[in-house]
């Protein structure tokens, strides 16, 4: 009698924090002036500095709310959240290949995206920030 009653108070205690975290995400609504980024975004600027050059992306997945892309060197994935303009980033797992001439690239790349907190979009630009500096500037590819 007690342990299907602890089973029964248990699947009751689950269906409750279910039902809240689906009612929680349902507050997370944008800015009416904001978008939520979708699509490939090329970067073009890293804390200030021109890397065109080096064809950094970010492709953003809204539907499984995650990023992955080109970093310098290697590809990249990870999830992110956003609420309202705020933005952050998990983890990225990456691909282990050593370049000499990107390396510092790539670690400011991921140093950027791990520090965001920030972020600006509209249809064709996206610019992400910590508190202070603009970290990333990165235009939508047509």
């Amino acid at each position: 009698m007690k342990y299907s009653f602890s089973i029964t108070f248990l699947a009751l205690l689950l269906l409750i924090n279910c039902n809240s975290t689906s009612s929680a995400k349902q507050d997370k609504t944008l800015t009416p002036n904001q978008s939520e980024p979708d699509g490939t975004y090329l970067v073009t600027k890293l804390y200030g500095e021109d890397v065109s050059e080096h064809k950094l992306t970010i492709v953003f997945d809204s539907e499984k709310k995650t990023i992955s892309g080109f970093s310098g060197c290697n590809t990249y994935s990870c999830g992110y959240t956003i609420e309202k303009e705020n933005i952050s980033f998990g983890l990225p797992m990456y691909s282990k290949m050593y370049c000499a001439k990107t390396d510092q690239l790539e670690k400011d790349f991921f140093k950027a995206l791990s520090e965001t907190q920030l972020k600006n979009t509209n249809k064709s630009l996206l610019k992400l920030s910590n508190n202070t500096t603009e970290a990333i500037v990165a235009k939508k590819e047509q």
